[in-house]
Parts: C-alpha cells; sequence; structure tokens
C-alpha cells in the first residue's frame, strides 16, 4: 500500500479535502501512483496526516466522482487505469519508468568495556529482524542460475533494486526520481564520499549544520572545501545565514537533526529551496531517521519539493534493516547523474550484489514493507517508554531534547555535573551514554551537560533499568 506525502496549509484559502484531492489526482495522472495500486483506508490516511477524516472522505468521494479511483467492497480504494497521452518520460516520473541498467564501466562509539545497559544510538532491535526470511531469500540468490552474482556488480547498482527503492522512496518520503537516477553505495560515509568526489571540482565553500556525526566530521577533513557552520533553531538551520554564506552547496539533515533531533519547518524547507535555485547550488539531504515519525503531521523531503533538480538525497538502510549490510543510496538529480556518468570509471560498486539481490526480494515480496510497519510501531513504544522513565526519575532536573522521531534522544541534566562526569559517573553503574560535544564542528557549539540516548537496541524493560540507574549515578551531583 502507498503512504501519501502532501503538503497541507491549513491557512490556505483553498479547503484542504481540495488540496488533497488536487494531490492525489496530480499524482495518478501523472503515473507516480500507479493503476491498481490500493489507497490508505480513510482512517489510515488521515491519522497519517493529522487531520479529521472528513477532508479525506471528501477527496475521495471527489476523486471517486471523476473516474480518477475505484472503490472495491471490502478491499479499499484503488488508482484506476486511466488513458493518457502517450509522453516522453522525464527523469521527474515515478516507478512506472523502464528500468536498465547504467552504463558500463560507529554508528556506535566505540566501547572497550561494554555496560549492562547501552544507549548507542546505531543500535538497532536485533531481535525484531526476520532473520529466517532473509536467509532464505538469501539463498535463492547463491543459486548456480544466479552465479553472476559473485562478480562484479552494476557501477550504480543492481537495476531490479534501484527500481524497488524508487518506488519505495516514493511511498514513503515522497520522493521523485527514475531508477536510473540512483546510486547505490555502501553506507552512507560511502555515498557521501563518492558524491564530493563528484562536486569537489564544482564547489568550493559548503555550508553545513554546526554539529554532524563523527563520521561526516571525518569525512569533512578529507575534502578542501571552505566549511560554513550554520546554527540551529527549533525548527533547524538558521536560513539567513544560509544566505549571508558564499556556499554553493548546504549539507541538512532535515527530518530528523543529527544530534539534536529538531525538524526544519516547512516554510524553511521552501525558503532553502527558492536558495539552492536563485544561487543554482545544490542541498544535499541526509534523510537520517525520515522513517521514523512518532507524533505530528509528517513533512515532505526536500526532494519531494523539488522542481529544479537542485536536491540531493541520501539514505541508508542501517536503521530500517541492520547497518552490516552496508547499503546506502544517493539520488542524483538530473545534471549530477550526467557528470557522474561522464566520470564513471573514477568509482567502484562496493555494495555486495549478492546483499543487494537479497534486498530486493525482500522488498519485491512486501516483506520490508511489512517489516517497517512493525518496527515504527515497536520503536515508537521503546521512544514513549523512554521519555516516560526520564520524567518519572528525573522529573523536573532534566531536559529531553529531539524526541518524537529517530532513535535516539539527547538529556540535559542540571545537576552541575560536567558532560564527562555524566558519562563517568553512569559507566560506574552499568550504563553507557555518550557525549554530544564531539559532533560540534567548533567548541563553542558544544552544549553543556548534555549526552546522547539511544533507545533502538535495548528492551523496553531494560530502557527502564537503565534509567533508573542512571537516577542513582547522578543523584548526587
Amino acid at each position: 500500500m502507498i503512504e501519501l506525502t502532501p503538503t497541507l496549509d491549513e491557512l490556505s484559502s483553498e479547503a484542504l479535502y481540495m488540496q488533497l484531492y488536487r494531490y492525489i489526482r496530480d499524482e495518478i495522472v501523472a503515473g507516480r501512483i500507479p493503476s491498481n495500486v490500493r489507497l490508505p483506508s480513510i482512517r489510515r490516511l488521515s491519522a497519517h496526516l493529522s487531520v479529521s477524516r472528513t477532508p479525506v472522505a471528501l477527496a475521495y468521494d471527489q476523486l471517486l466522482a471523476e473516474g480518477y479511483i475505484r472503490s472495491k467492497p471490502r478491499s479499499g480504494f484503488f488508482a484506476a487505469e486511466l488513458e493518457l497521452p502517450a509522453s516522453i518520460p522525464s527523469l521527474h516520473a515515478g516507478s512506472r519508468s523502464i528500468v536498465s541498467p547504467s552504463p558500463p564501466r560507529a554508528y556506535h562509539a566505540p566501547q572497550d568495556e561494554p555496560g549492562r545497559y547501552d544507549f548507542g544510538y546505531g543500535s538497532i532491535d536485533l531481535a525484531s529482524f526476520p532473520l529466517t526470511k532473509w536467509r532464505k531469500l538469501m539463498n535463492r540468490c547463491l543459486l548456480p542460475e544466479n552465479s553472476r552474482l559473485l562478480l562484479y556488480g552494476d557501477l550504480q547498482g543492481e537495476p531490479e533494486l534501484r527500481k524497488e527503492i524508487a518506488a519505495y522512496l516514493y511511498q514513503i518520503r515522497g520522493v521523485r526520481c527514475r531508477p536510473e537516477q540512483i546510486v547505490v553505495g555502501a553506507g552512507t560515509y560511502h555515498s557521501l564520499d563518492l558524491l564530493f568526489q563528484l562536486l569537489k571540482k564544482e564547489i568550493t565553500c559548503l555550508a553545513v549544520e554546526k554539529a554532524v556525526n563523527d563520521g561526516m566530521k571525518a569525512l569533512f577533513k578529507q575534502f578542501p572545501f571552505d566549511y560554513r557552520p550554520l546554527r540551529l533553531e527549533s525548527d533547524g538551520i538558521r536560513i539567513e545565514e544560509v544566505y549571508a554564506s558564499e556556499a554553493q552547496a548546504v549539507y541538512v539533515t532535515p527530518s530528523h537533526q543529527f544530534p539534536f533531533g529538531m525538524t526544519l519547518s516547512i516554510g524553511k524547507r521552501m525558503k532553502l529551496l527558492n536558495w539552492a535555485k536563485e544561487r543554482q547550488a545544490y542541498i544535499i539531504e541526509n534523510d537520517y531517521d525520515g522513517e521514523f515519525r512518532y507524533s505530528g503531521r509528517p513533512i515532505p523531503s526536500l526532494q519531494s519539493l523539488d522542481d529544479d533538480g537542485r536536491v540531493i538525497y541520501v539514505g541508508t538502510f542501517s536503521k530500517s534493516l541492520t547497518p552490516s549490510f552496508r547499503i546506502s543510496y544517493l539520488v542524483l538529480p538530473p545534471l549530477l547523474l550526467e557528470q557522474f556518468r561522464l566520470r564513471r570509471h573514477s568509482y567502484d560498486q562496493l555494495a555486495s550484489p549478492i546483499f543487494q539481490k537479497t534486498l530486493q526480494l525482500f522488498m519485491e515480496s512486501g516483506d520490508f514493507e511489512r517489516h517497517m510497519r512493525k518496527m515504527r510501531s515497536l520503536y515508537h513504544k521503546k521512544h514513549d517508554a523512554l521519555l516516560q522513565a526520564i520524567h518519572h526519575a528525573f522529573k523536573d532536573s532534566a531536559d529531553s531534547i529531539g524526541a518524537g522521531s529517530g532513535l535516539h534522544v539527547l538529556l540535559r541534566i542540571r545537576n552541575g555535573m560536567s558532560e564527562s562526569e555524566l558519562v563517568r559517573t553512569a559507566k560506574k553503574e552499568g550504563v553507557n551514554v555518550y557525549p554530544t560535544s564531539p559532533y560540534a564542528l567548533k567548541p563553542e557549539f558544544a552544549v553543556p551537560s548534555t549526552v546522547l540516548l539511544g533507545f533502538g537496541g535495548l528492551s523496553i524493560e531494560d530502557i527502564h533499568a537503565g534509567i533508573d540507574r542512571l537516577k542513582q549515578a547522578w543523584s548526587g551531583g
């Protein structure tokens, strides 16, 4: 079932149901919602968009009346088959395009002595991974007829996997791309390394958020860009600082800024897109944790709002599946895609073709979508359990930062302890928490007495027990 990501403006003079009606109609006409695809139920879509059922029901009624969708008793709503004039596919087309091969050619911070309760931000719920199903699919990939998977793979990634990724990104994040725009990589840093190699002759100045994960800081040191840190507000980067800079590109994590967790507001997204259009600059959108959101209306990805080919979308399967598979991807706008192909001799495909093929089968079968629904529900429960435990243990002596999405929160403690003291005393109680100062691009950007708590890899029981241990460790401050 497809997920819809319209931008609804409650302040607009146009009724919500008309905005939703136009969005679905245009997506069907453009082919981005293929015919016969099942649409979300009225109840599910209203919950997803955080609106009442009335505008959704009215929009569906209008679409039914005009023949854009059809209804099946006890089955739901489906996109209708339309007789549309033939047209030349564009690079903004959806998943109906013909797939062709490309031209030839810690998260987890290190721990020497892991604690009993490890709030590492790279952790995932390993017990929920469908290992039996994955093993069966991988065994299929190792049959003699698939022996080509033992050789070097397609430079951009296996074509059929790219087809599945394109469909998934549109369904879950509204990303509009053809499979040919996708370049599969072996992890986010490999994908970004490839991208920076592609951009290093085009840009000299890169604006970046004032805090990034440690892997990004290491990557920045490898490329001779002039880096301009951008300060953060409750709704994301300060846009005026982007305009004031001489940057030809900006790197952002708009869905769940790392590590502070804020979401870039829709207003700032539109201003950032306008800046990129005016300056002919690029936006590098690392959609970090974009698939895990627990409250509020979903905000479309920057790429889905981009009509000018200025957004480079970066994603990974490390959180949705497991980091050990090392499968990431770039979605390149048309101009950069052509440059990539012209310089294809400079790059290698490092992601395993066997893992790529297994993932393709996993997505194709619908198992990936089912797995994601399960994990969203599970991580939502863990997220809520962590916030509940923090409130119960610390009440007004601590602030949680960046809640509402992703797999971690920050915890600012007001007990007089420094960051290093918080980490050290927690470890004595058998709990690993992580400092946030290493993520600041400059020392003055660090937030004092603040630690990072990831919750993906802990059970709900261990989350409560771990927070209780932290209360004991920090009560003497």
